[in-house]
Parts: C-alpha cells; structure tokens; sequence
C-alpha cells in the first residue's frame, strides 16, 4: 500500500507540473532513449610482430576510435609460437569454449585443420560491407584460389590480413666480405649452389668447431620450433622433387624417392655442409641482421623487422633444378581477419566495419597499399595492383617485385598438412634427422608406420 501511495504522488505531480508548462511549447519530442553503441568495445588479438602490432594499436584503432567515439578497440598481442602456450592454443581454447576475442587474425592452417568454420566459431562475413555485390564479386578482386580457404558453402568467413608466399633474402655484407657475387633476381638458384656458397659464408671457431656464422637459416629452429615453418620450409622441397603431399590417394605415401631426397636436403643442411645448425639460431632477424646468418626463405614482412641498416638482396626461391620449370614449386599461406560467431548481430556488424576501415573495401587501394609500404603484407586487391602508387613502391623497391612475380612463374598453393597428427607427424621425422642425425630413410620408415596409425 504504502508503494502505490508513493506512485499516486509521482503521478499526481507530473500532472501538476505538466499543467503548469509553457502553452506556447510546441510539440517537438525529446529523444531519452539511450544509444546502446556508447557502451561497444570490441576486443581484437593478433599474434606479435612488431612493425604489424604497431601499425594495429597506433593508426588503424586510434583512426577508427577517433571516427566512431562511441566505441573504444582493446588490443591484445600473443607470441606465435616458442612459449609454454602460443596464439594458436590459447586462442582456440578460448574461442571453443565460448569465449576469446571479438577479431582476430590467424593463419590459414587454423582453416583447414582446427576446422574453426565446420566447428561454427567463426561469423559468415556480410560482402556489402566490405562494398561487394556478393561472395563471388568479392572472390573474382583477388587472385584465383587465393581465397578459398576462408570459403564454404557460398559463404565467406575470412578476409585477408596478407597473403604470403617465400622468396630467397640473403645479406649483402656477407656476400660482399666472402666475394660471392650476387643471386639472380629472376632465375632461381639451384639447392645445390645455395649449399656451396653456405659452405663459403659459414665460420667455426678452430678449436671448439662452435659456430660464428652459419650460411643458411631455416625457419624453425631449437628455441622457435614453430609447426609452420617447419612445413614452410618442407612442401616446396617435397614439391620439387614431384610430390604433393605425405598423402597419395588418401594413402600415407612417405616411402618414396621424393620424399627421401627433400629430408636428405635437410640432413644435408645440417651434417654434411654443416651450414644450418638449430642450436646456434637465436633471433630470426637480429641473427640475420647482425650477420651471424646468410640466407632464408620469407616472406615480404621480413624486412620490416630487421635493423634498418641491414642490406639485402632478394631471390627467387631456391629449386632443385633451375633448367626444369616443373620444379618452380612454392607454397602460399594466408593470414585471415575474422568475427567470433558468438557476437550479436549489431556487435558483428560494428566488428565487420572495423576490419572494412582497416583493410578497406571494392575499388579502394590505400588500405593495402599501407600495408605493403609499412609491413611488407601483401593485399593482392584489383585496385591495389592497378594503382599508380604499388607501381611506385615496385620501382623504388624492386626486391618486392619477386613476390608477385612468383605466382606466375611458380606453381603455388597451400599446403596440406602442419599443426594436425599428420604434420606433428612429419615435424617428428625431420627432427629425427635435424636433432637426431637419422638416416632418412630410417626417419620415413617411422613416419610411414606413425601416419599408418592415425585414424
């Protein structure tokens, strides 16, 4: 009773007050609803790199926040691989339990492998956002098949953070100290010559045969054993010599000449030229940077991360003849920006337009343009390729030229297998002749029983 007298009186006065108000008040009505978008924030995560981190938290946010004011971007960067749990784990084990971040970029093995779409944690990507007509007008921007494993039943889940594939950078210091004369920038060099000239460059001290300078680095080593630089370095080779995959007719296929001879390469790298040793790689760029290292496929990020005094010249990627184009094989991978399916429909929109302002949309260049020019990340857009400004930054830079030029004059496409049983798998048997010095013959004869196992 006493609530309703308390009403009564709120009621009695409203009528009083209102009784009292200006007759010559017009009726214009005052919006009291509250914005729900002042309250947004979304949580985005990336894996560290620097000149990548960096390009995120001091451009793309604060221009985004300063357009929106009502939404505040929180940014979280986790190491890639070489810690207790890198951004992969941490990542699928909280977005697969309902959780993680509202965006976030990942490689294109999370696709294929982790299964993220198939699972339903990944939200279907609106193409009118981004200024496409449909999934298909935004498939026919990019270079065939660069996009297909962001794609599943019409639907589109991921755009691009950059497509990469390997060219060959080596350090102009040392070739110049040795008198080794400079690589071929349209030709690729054999695995051979890449052997012999490490051979040249590589430096032991006399007495404890300990290394000072190796001739080539691969992408993994003792305290980096990322899976994916593993495989990175392993399909172009296995590719090479003329097999696809481990899998042949779904049929683990690991006992054959083509396979034997790409890990012989590796255990020739490492024991019998002696110019890659795992132990000695501390830093995959201040070693190459402060010279204690020569030669390593990457990508065009790379040089965005090196001291800014490194001189360096670019390749084509090495191949096991150069005289037969059926060995220019190379692989590709992708990174992909995506929005967490747990997201309301207004929340994923907000998401979708933050990754439009980044990346940008149809017709426009100077999104991945930045990208280019700043990280070295390649957005391979019509109107990126076409502008006057990528002609610009191709002329001035001319190493970056190779990695364009190498999707036509390679044979280019993902690989199968790397953080899956299979290519955990096939880590074990090129650690097994890396770290253990088996044969690799012997190394294949495991690998064969280990996937024969597998369900």
């Amino acid at each position: 009773m006493k609530y309703f007298l308390q009403r009564l009186v709120v009621f009695c006065l409203v009528l009083i007050l209102s009784g009292c108000s200006n007759p010559n008040q017009t009726d214009e009505k005052i919006d009291t609803t509250i914005d729900d978008s002042q309250q947004k924030k979304l949580v985005v995560w990336t894996h560290e790199f620097p000149s990548f981190n960096e390009g995120i938290q001091k451009k793309w946010i604060p221009e985004f926040e300063a357009s929106h004011p009502s939404v505040t971007i929180e940014y979280v960067t986790i190491p890639y691989s070489g810690e207790v749990v890198s951004f992969d784990t941490r990542l699928l084990a909280e977005v697969s339990s309902g959780g993680g971040p509202d965006i976030w970029a990942m490689a294109s093995f999370n696709f294929t492998e982790e299964k993220y779409i198939e699972a339903g944690l990944l939200a279907p990507l609106d193409p009118a956002i981004f200024g496409y007509a449909s999934v298909d007008d935004l498939l026919n921007d990019y270079p065939p098949n660069s996009l297909s494993v962001f794609v599943r039943d019409g639907k589109i889940y991921g755009l691009l953070n950059e497509l990469t594939t390997l060219c060959l950078f080596y350090n102009l210091d040392v070739f110049d100290e040795v008198g080794i004369p400079y690589l071929d920038s349209e030709k690729p060099t054999s695995w051979q010559e890449i052997a012999r000239i490490g051979e040249q460059i590589t430096q032991r001290d006399e007495i404890t045969d300990e290394p000072s300078r190796l001739g080539y680095q691969f992408g993994f080593f003792a305290n980096y054993p990322s899976p994916q630089w593993y495989i990175q370095n392993f399909y172009p080779i296995l590719r090479q010599y003329g097999q696809n995959d481990i899998y042949i007719n779904v049929k683990p296929s690991v006992e054959t000449e083509a396979f034997y001879n790409s890990l012989q390469l590796f255990y020739d790298f490492t024991h019998t030229y002696r110019i890659y040793d795992p132990y000695f790689i501390k830093d995959w760029f201040a070693d190459f940077s402060n010279n204690r290292t020569a030669m390593v496929t990457a990508g065009p990020w790379f040089p965005s991360a090196l001291q800014p005094e490194t001189r360096f010249g670019v390749a084509p990627h090495p191949v096991v003849n150069p005289d037969d184009p059926e060995t220019y094989q190379n692989i590709m991978y992708s990174f992909g920006w995506v929005v967490n399916a747990n997201l309301d429909d207004e929340k994923s929109q907000l998401a979708q337009e933050f990754l439009a302002f980044m990346l940008g949309k149809k017709g426009e260049a100077e999104q991945p343009l930045w990208w280019f020019e700043n990280v070295g990340i390649l957005q391979p857009r019509t109107a990126f390729l076409q502008s006057p400004e990528y002609e610009t930054i191709i002329n001035r830079d001319s190493w970056m030229k190779c990695f364009i030029d190498t999707f036509d004059t390679y044979e280019v496409d993902y690989y199968q297998h790397s953080s899956d049983k299979p290519g955990m798998a096939l880590i074990r048997a090129i650690d097994r002749v890396v770290y253990n010095e088996i044969s690799p013959k012997d190394s294949a004869e495991l690998l064969q029983n280990e996937l024969l196992l597998l369900p």
